[in-house]
């Protein structure tokens, strides 16, 4: 496979140079004395020895050892059998080729609930035979949807969804002036106990809300008197008593001082209507009405006997949304937040356990906690994931297959013999915590135990199976992580306010001795407010999405039996500071961190203080959204935001070993995607199909498909996805009428913010420039996969857009890009072209001039958002100036990462500002990116990382850098540091890699070990 090509490739290739190979090898041929080439860390499906897999052709994957230098594999043979040693399933034979990643089983169709052994050898750059590997093995689960036996079972509660006029929009404000009154009808399925609007109020203002059957004359249901508004508020209607579903017409009345009612500023709620003075308007205002309280979370068992000695078993379980399984009182596995969210109207996730240690002889039980997550989620949220198409009451489906020691089987499955109760969990949502009355519990003591009298109990209901398929969850779980105790605590107006330091995504742990019916109420958030407190922001409005106002709350009732200890299960928070209310007894506090089990794979060392913060700061951002998909936003959003995963991707392709996180991810995508190829803003949790265009943020998919082959060496993924990716292509092409693209984001979030996120020079000259981005990205899959007309047909579609976009931006008078908004200078229209290698070569030096001149004037500050800090250290070091892209990363004042090392951040935030609301976004991280390609000068160059670069060029002030990264072949090294004026260069390269390697003064080729390079360098 030939070198991809990196022009313009940002997050991995963006302006690099090019490394030419040289003749003579820096490696000699081994010598016996250097043994054989073994095949070591064995993984299927990027995982190592998965249980539960449903694969119909699992790849198989390897790294390699040996002594010597310049070691290499010719050849291979993966053996695959019914025990250990033996090749009675598959024998590929002796495969000529290096490849050592992604190689695709070719035997007979692998069978469900089998455990397969297999093994590989090697032949080494010589031609000798190394010898084979220790064994390994994988686990295939129930491989097709008709193999299950179980059935869907819950507690066969219907619930209809609460009404809500407008989902997620801008809003604009609709006065309501003196005199007069502002309505809306609505329509509602459930029952309700409250309506709620939001408000914009000057200080001291006030209206009435009254609530009408019907129309306007209707019943009155519920008045309120509004009083002491200020600012953005929510107005709350409670009803004196619930009342049925039907339609409904809520008005605002007797205004005093300024109030408006927001709303769409349009007609876009079909099932009622706006009203002034009782008359109808072609618009519609913001209305959610609260439902009654849903009922507690489901607990399900059953009893079964095993008549013999147990040999293996094995449960399979998809618990919706979550689930917690225990067999015969002990818990099974440590995965929390199980199974991971996804989008449950195209796929539901099953997981598989091994436990054959918790079954016995005998009489057993089994028992299923289920909590509602994404899935059962109903409270009502701006973000509207309680309106989703899957919601329902939380349903699970579980197989238990006992293997007894002479061969036969007990099976145990879900259905009507099954039992269900409401648990201890009183209260549960994704956004407002959990409830939690361990009184209940100490009532339900022994539940999962056999025995246990389940009086009280009703049979549980068999019900739909979700629309989406099920499939096999085989990837890292998620778990809890080394507790973290607070740093300080403080006493605030009768509240205990605990700092835990580090901004993290997961949960609190109480530990305490209570009075029985105690109540610790436990509010989470990322900042305090003016008074100290835990910040909360009004319902419903940005900083709260949820309506009822209940937002990141924990609460834990004591059963008064001694210390008691607690957290929780179905819901993780975004938080730094933890608010305690309800109890001044001494309290034991500490924050859990949880996060996909990810493996960390770089460690990378950059010196300065503040650009060694952004390490560290990036590493903190990315695990607290690591939870199955990038679920950008802990504290506020949880989904999967395209745009945020986009400028995050490459950096977390580094740090952490994210093959199986981002498959399941880019599966979201694709299943997600419309008919002519538009792909949402957000997946899973999103069904905001991105109507306007925006490939900052769905050209991740593309992009992500192709850094995904190069990083892991797969071309599997391609081959999956590439259809998905032609089509979205072209339907951004069918867009982009005049060759140019106006993204709907643009360069998200510069500084000196007005509140409006978007860049004050729109969106065509960034979007057009990701729109090139997305098609290079299809143009290199194309290549790989032979598709030569789709790639001859964007490659020429590529160069028209190119000169359409020099023609419509680049003002070659005065030497740099401007949009047709009249802005001034704006660093990301000159970054981008500069870092994509849009500018031609005759303007080039003088546009990254005046960039830096730019730079140079505003104190050595950087003026850009997401797109435009993604380009600008690379826009600069890639013409000269690395001085400046050293000097921006390390500014510490406004605005700058400094300026938020400054404020006390451990994570990198939504944006620049001190008042930013989301404060755990890795948006921000593409510089890592940068320190990794140009200060130390590591870059992929073939996929699998075959072959790579070693080229730093970026040294500005510092005296040495170094990283350590774990890939797909093994542990890649490079250090360099100044001593005098020489560069002292360390280079570990991987068994099976080649290095080129680029210094001052010469190039050179390396083959696997450890080298020194040694070259002069100025400075």
């Amino acid at each position: 496979m030939s070198d991809m090509s990196r022009r313009g490739f940002i997050g991995g290739t963006a302006g690099a140079a090019a490394l030419s190979a040289v003749p003579a090898r820096d490696a000699r041929a081994a010598e016996p004395g250097d043994g054989p080439v073994r095949a070591v860390h064995l993984t299927v499906e990027h995982l190592v020895a998965p249980l539960g897999i449903d694969a119909a052709r699992p790849r198989f994957g390897w790294r390699l050892e040996a002594g010597g230098t310049g070691r290499s594999q010719s050849a291979y043979q993966i053996a695959v059998g019914s025990a250990a040693g033996r090749a009675d399933v598959w024998d590929s034979g002796r495969v000529a080729s290096g490849e050592q990643t992604a190689r695709v089983y070719g035997g007979p169709a692998l069978r469900s609930r089998t455990r397969y052994h297999w093994r590989v050898r090697v032949w080494d750059e010589g031609g000798r035979a190394g010898p084979w590997s220790a064994a390994s093995w994988f686990e295939t689960a129930l491989m097709r949807e008709e193999e299950w036996t179980a059935r869907w079972i819950g507690t066969g509660v219907v619930l209809p969804p609460s009404p809500h006029t407008l989902g997620p929009r801008r809003l604009f404000p609709a006065r309501l002036e003196d005199g007069h009154t502002l309505g809306q009808t609505f329509r509602s399925r459930s029952r309700l106990t409250a309506v709620a609007v939001l408000l914009t109020a000057g200080t001291g203002a006030g209206c009435v809300m009254t609530l009408h059957r019907d129309g306007p004359g209707g019943a009155v249901l519920g008045r309120r008197e509004l009083s002491g508004l200020d600012g953005q508020v929510q107005g709350r209607l409670d009803l004196p008593s619930p009342v049925e579903g039907g339609a409904f017409y809520l008005e605002l009345s007797r205004v005093r001082g300024e109030l408006s009612w927001m709303g769409a500023g349009a007609d876009a709620y079909p099932h009622g209507d706006a009203h002034r003075d009782g008359v109808r308007e072609a618009d519609d205002r913001w209305l959610f009405g609260i439902p009654p309280d849903p009922p507690a979370a489901p607990l399900v068992r059953a009893e079964f006997d095993v008549p013999g000695e147990v040999a293996a078993a094995r449960l399979y379980v998809s618990g919706l949304g979550h689930a917690v399984s225990r067999i015969n009182g002990r818990r099974v596995g440590d995965a929390v937040l199980s199974p991971v969210v996804t989008d449950y109207d195209r796929r539901a996730l099953f997981t598989s356990h091994d436990v054959t240690g918790l079954v016995r002889r005998g009489r057993n039980a089994v028992g299923i906690a289920l909590g509602r997550g994404f899935f059962a989620t109903r409270a009502p949220e701006t973000d509207g994931s309680h309106l989703a198409p899957w919601v329902a009451e939380p349903r699970v489906r579980a197989e238990l297959v006992v293997t007894l020691a002479d061969g036969r089987a007990v099976t145990v499955r879900t259905g009507p013999d099954w039992r269900v109760t409401e648990g201890p969990t009183t209260a549960e949502s994704a956004m407002g915590g959990e409830s939690y009355d361990a009184r209940r519990a100490a009532r339900l003591e022994g539940w999962s135990e056999p025995g246990f009298r389940a009086a009280g109990w009703r049979p549980a209901v068999v019900v739909e199976r979700p629309a989406g398929r099920v499939e096999a969850y085989a990837a890292e779980p998620v778990r809890t992580h080394e507790a973290i105790r607070p740093v300080a605590v403080t006493r605030r107006d009768g509240v205990r306010v605990y700092d835990f330091g580090p901004t993290l995504a997961g949960w609190a742990r109480l530990r305490a001795r209570l009075p029985e019916g105690t109540t610790v109420r436990m509010r989470y958030g990322e900042k305090l407010d003016d008074r100290g407190r835990v910040f909360v922001g009004a319902p419903g409005w940005h900083h709260n999405p949820a309506v009822t106002g209940r937002y990141q709350v924990d609460e834990f009732t004591a059963a008064g039996r001694g210390v008691e200890t607690w957290e929780p299960s179905f819901t993780y928070k975004g938080f730094r500071y933890v608010e305690v209310s309800g109890t001044d007894r001494d309290l034991d506090l500490v924050a859990v961190p949880v996060r996909g089990d990810l493996a960390d794979t770089m460690d990378l060392r950059v010196g300065h203080p503040v650009t060694q913060w952004i390490v560290g700061a990036f590493a903190q951002s990315a695990r607290g959204v690591l939870f199955g998909h990038p679920a950008i936003g802990p504290a506020g959003g949880k989904s999967g935001w395209t745009g945020n995963a986009h400028f995050a991707a490459q950096p977390m392709l580094y740090r952490f070993g994210a093959a199986s996180l981002f498959a399941k991810w880019l599966e979201d995508l694709r299943l997600r995607q419309a008919p002519d190829g538009r792909l949402p803003l957000v997946a899973p949790l999103g069904d905001d199909l991105a109507g306007e265009p925006s490939p900052t943020w769905t050209g991740v998919y593309p992009y992500l498909v192709r850094r995904y082959w190069m990083t892991y060496g797969d071309p599997t993924v391609p081959e999956r996805h590439f259809d998905a990716v032609a089509r979205y292509a072209e339907w951004l092409l069918a867009q982009a009428g005049d060759g140019l693209m106006d993204d709907r984001f643009g360069d998200w979030y510069p500084p000196h913010g007005t509140g409006n996120p978007q860049a004050p020079e729109g969106g065509r000259l960034v979007g057009t420039a990701h729109l090139v981005q997305s098609l290079r990205d299809a143009t290199a899959l194309a290549d790989l996969l032979g598709r030569a007309d789709h790639a001859r047909r964007w490659r020429s579609r590529t160069e028209e857009l190119v000169r359409r976009f020099n023609a419509a931006f680049l003002d070659t008078g005065a030497g740099h890009y401007r949009t047709d908004r009249a802005v001034g200078y704006r660093q990301t229209s000159n970054a981008v072209p500069l870092a994509f290698g849009l500018v031609p070569a005759e303007h080039a030096r003088r546009v990254a001039a005046g960039l830096a001149a730019d730079v140079e004037a505003r104190g050595r500050h950087l003026n850009t958002g997401c797109a435009g800090t993604a380009t600008l250290p690379y826009a600069l070091s890639d013409h000269g100036r690395a001085d400046l892209a050293h000097a921006v990363l390390a500014q510490e004042t406004y605005p700058s990462y400094g300026y938020l090392r400054g404020l006390g951040a451990t994570t990198f935030w939504e944006n620049w500002e001190s008042t930013a609301r989301g404060r755990n976004d890795p948006i921000l991280s593409s510089p890592v990116t940068w320190l990794v390609e140009r200060v130390v000068g590591v870059e992929m160059l073939r996929p699998g990382w075959a072959r790579f670069a070693v080229a730093p060029r970026a040294f500005g002030p510092l005296a040495s850098a170094r990283v350590a990264l774990d890939t797909v072949r093994g542990r890649i090294e490079v250090a360099w540091r100044r001593r005098g004026g020489t560069l002292v260069l360390d280079v570990r390269v991987p068994v099976n890699a080649v290095a080129e390697v680029a210094v001052p003064g010469g190039r050179r080729e390396l083959g696997s070990g450890r080298h020194r390079v040694e070259a002069p360098v100025r400075g």
